[in-house]
């Protein structure tokens, strides 16, 4: 066999390949869901907003009851600073102490804001898990009903028609899972 016969017969058996695989392809079932909108739009996901929006007005009461007392102990060193130069303010050892204690105040401030940021998003994340152990189930029902291959996130998908079950996901999963615990998780402070 030639060589010019060989790579013919290969260029044929790799398009023949690549055709079967496209048909196999064409074939399947592809399915997608907007796993935002079962979150945002169903029963649990309203649910668990609700809890989240308590748990934040909590976290703001307070952060506000530990930031008043600094504020109000900046206002009252900014009217100490005020007339006052280099100097003598060099010389006043406690109004020195003042400025370090609102400089080590501020910071603990400004890690109780990062502490509470971070277990909001814990939080959310962990009833949300919940809502996913359960959107999995609703999944693999309806992939099973419609012998679906594949199931693709909606904002994946590029270009296509595939079956859009979101509406079909978010009604089962409101017949299955109206609210899921949602507990505040705090994290550890550091120790001082």
């Amino acid at each position: 066999m030639t060589f010019f016969k060989f790579t013919r017969l290969a260029i044929l058996g790799l398009t023949l390949s690549m055709l079967t695989t496209v048909q196999a392809f064409a074939q399947s079932t592809i399915l997608v869901v907007d796993t935002q909108r079962v979150i945002r739009e169903s029963e649990v996901g309203k649910h668990i907003a609700r809890q989240l929006e308590t748990i934040s007005k909590s976290m703001d009461a307070e952060f506000k009851a530990t930031a008043t007392p600094y504020q109000t102990k900046a206002k009252s060193l900014q009217a100490q600073l005020q007339g006052q130069t280099a100097e003598t303010l060099r010389a006043d050892t406690g109004l020195q102490a003042q400025i370090r204690s609102l400089k080590a105040d501020e910071v603990k401030i400004q890690e109780d804001l990062y502490y509470k940021q971070n277990e909001l998003k814990i939080t959310e994340q962990k009833a949300v898990e919940k809502v996913n152990v359960r959107l999995r189930d609703v999944l693999k029902t309806i992939v099973a009903e419609r012998n679906a291959d594949v199931v693709l996130e909606r904002s994946l998908v590029i270009y296509g028609d595939p079956a859009d079950v979101t509406d079909t996901v978010i009604s089962r999963l409101n017949a299955q899972l109206k609210t899921v615990p949602v507990t505040r998780e705090r994290l550890p402070r550091k120790a001082k």
